[in-house]
């Protein structure tokens, strides 16, 4: 029940959650002893039955539509009036997780790399929950592959926390008193494939002719992520982006989506075999790998950063810092072409 409250008052809105008993049936590696099927739905309909929240509880046998609890603003003030002296949010019972084909948890074999992992993510964690923050409250992270071991391994936060915040929630994040500063790695997958290459990096990847560089740079990743040449097309012809030029979805749409891919493809000749090749969870991979050793580097220098895949926040007093690390840490791992660019949290630093 104090897991429960204390995720619905850390959350900033809706804390979705399973009524379908399925859900709940795993593996012993993720098996919670908290967080079961009977327990999860006796609290929420405890917590919404003393109008502690808004319950938008799902019909049953509404398969794909999850129920969902939003607290009051009574239950956060009750509920972060003591944060800090008695609870600590319920930390999953494994860190380390490999999704099946159906995006569900499966088990693997035990090895030196997921022991590894393991370990520094403990650590990362340990680090985090250490530290003075407000407007969040950290949840623990897990790192999630895909497949493979080889696919994936972006770390997310639990419940989402900073990671799907807006831009204005999280100018409201302070971490030990100091406002925070947001450093990414610009155009970091196209620098990892051309780097794979063994090629240079354009000085913009993205800039071809009078096409709408963010059209552009969407369909360069799509075209990367695609396992073929027709979804690639289909997804960018339906793609928001692509509505300037012609009504997503249409024929000219399609058109459209042909001729831009033509000239990716020209521009980017030197990298020709990664398009339509469903490399985007190799990539991932690699950038996850990035990621924990710039994390591990900054908490050797007593600072803790927060990821969000292809950046981080950072107090501001310590951004050049980490803008160093990020820079060392790439040009260490074979990529001398990886630049990075900061962004005060709604405001261009530089």
């Amino acid at each position: 029940m104090a897991s429960t409250l204390l995720s619905l008052a850390t959350a900033r809105g809706p804390v979705s959650y399973s009524r379908n008993r399925n859900t709940y049936v795993t593996t012993a590696r993720y098996r919670s002893k908290v967080f079961t099927y009977a327990k999860v739905t006796q609290a929420a309909d405890y917590i919404a039955g003393h109008g502690l929240a808004f319950h938008d509880k799902a019909p049953p046998g509404n398969f794909g539509w999850q129920s969902s609890l939003t607290a009051t603003q009574e239950t956060v003030s009750r509920v972060l009036g003591i944060v800090g002296t008695s609870l600590e949010p319920c930390q999953p019972r494994e860190t380390i997780i490999l999704r099946d084909k159906n995006k569900r948890p499966c088990d693997y074999r035990e090895s030196a790399m997921t022991r590894r992992m393991r370990l520094r993510l403990a650590q990362i964690n340990e680090a985090t929950r250490a530290t003075l923050f407000t407007g969040i409250n950290p949840d623990a992270m897990v790192r999630i592959f895909n497949g493979s071991f080889t696919r994936g391994g972006r770390f997310y936060a639990l419940g989402g926390s900073w990671q799907s915040m807006s831009k204005d929630l999280r100018n409201q994040i302070t971490i030990n008193g100091e406002p925070v500063v947001e450093i990414d790695y610009k155009t970091l997958h196209p620098a990892l494939i051309y780097a794979q290459a063994g090629a240079p990096l354009p000085d913009d990847c993205y800039a071809i002719g009078d096409w709408h560089r963010p059209l552009v740079k969407i369909a360069f990743l799509i075209l990367v992520n695609a396992k073929g040449e027709r979804e690639a097309r289909a997804a960018i012809a339906r793609h928001d982006h692509i509505a300037s030029i012609a009504p997503p979805g249409s024929r000219r749409a399609y058109a459209v989506a042909t001729k831009l891919m033509a000239a990716i493809k020209f521009k980017h000749a030197k990298i020709r075999n990664a398009f339509h090749s469903d490399k985007g969870a190799e990539l991932m991979r690699l950038d996850s790998d990035l990621a924990e050793t710039v994390m591990l580097a900054m908490q050797m220098a007593g600072i803790v950063v927060l990821p969000i895949h292809d950046s981080f926040l950072v107090q501001e007093s310590k951004a050049p810092q980490l803008e160093e690390t990020m820079l060392r840490v790439a040009y260490q791992a074979g990529y001398e072409s990886l630049q990075t660019d900061w962004v005060r949290i709604g405001h261009n630093v530089h």
